[in-house]
């Protein structure tokens, strides 16, 4: 009579939970596809980078940002990607995207001399540091504080403002702003910056009694780049027929 008897290895995998014995085989990634993103609000730019941080994988990513000549949008991402990634990218625009960013600036107009002395004791303390910061580009030693102007500005959308200096002269500021680079670092861009002295008069100077005219004009046209709760001096400005300029500081109001 014939016995049969199980091999000690056969024996060992009867025994092993199933699970183990037969291990699950290695899913095949998603394919990546292709979707259109429309961009109403933000800077071109800025929605590229958004795009890109969402990429775990970059190399399985494709963007590209197609700027349009339309009034309602911006533009239109393109994006290559696989589905979890396109998820997260549009969650991420859905809350960016939603509204044109508004942002407050102060604004502060100063006179400034060669004339040891140093900055008044109204000059707010950011305002300070600024121009300590540019101590060795600047040729002033002295401010005063002649104005205060505080602007709330909506992404690509012209502001401005109107401040008051020595002698009754009344200067008006335009101004226009939008996002740049990453949301999380707040940075932002003035792409247009202008402060103009407007038409004035000043008391006579003459023997024939009539006052004398000042016709307005530009005095600073720039752009630059900083971020939220930043101050900076935007420029500077000889003031006709006095020894002393004009400075503009600008600061980027943290959000309360």
């Amino acid at each position: 009579m014939k016995t049969s008897c199980v091999r000690p290895l056969t024996l060992a995998l009867l025994l092993l939970p199933a699970s183990l014995a037969a291990a699950p085989q290695e899913q095949p990634a998603a394919s990546p596809n292709s979707v259109r993103y429309e961009i109403r609000y933000m800077d071109m730019h800025a929605a590229e980078v958004l795009a890109w941080d969402q990429c775990i994988q970059k190399a399985r990513c494709r963007v590209a940002a197609l700027t349009v000549n339309d009034s309602k949008v911006k533009g239109f991402l393109e994006v290559l990607a696989e589905p979890a990634v396109h998820e997260k990218i549009a969650r991420a625009l859905a809350k960016e995207d939603a509204t044109p960013r508004t942002q407050r600036f102060q604004l502060l107009l100063m006179a400034a001399s060669e004339k040891a002395g140093g900055a008044s004791s109204d000059v707010p303390a950011n305002a300070q540091k600024a121009l300590a910061d540019l101590k060795g580009f600047l040729p002033f030693k002295s401010y005063e504080l002649l104005d205060t102007a505080w602007v709330s500005a909506t992404q690509d959308r012209n502001a401005d403002a109107h401040m008051v200096g020595r002698k009754g002269q009344n200067f008006r500021i335009a101004m226009r702003f939008r996002n740049v680079g990453s949301p999380a670092d707040h940075s932002l861009f003035v792409d247009a910056f202008q402060l103009a002295v407007e038409p004035y008069a000043t008391e006579p100077a003459g023997p024939d009694g009539k006052p004398d005219h000042h016709p307005g004009r530009e005095l600073i046209d720039t752009t630059f780049g900083l971020k939220e709760g930043e101050t900076l001096v935007v420029g500077t400005s000889k003031v006709d027929g006095v020894d002393e300029a004009l400075v503009v500081l600008l600061t980027a109001v943290p959000a309360s």
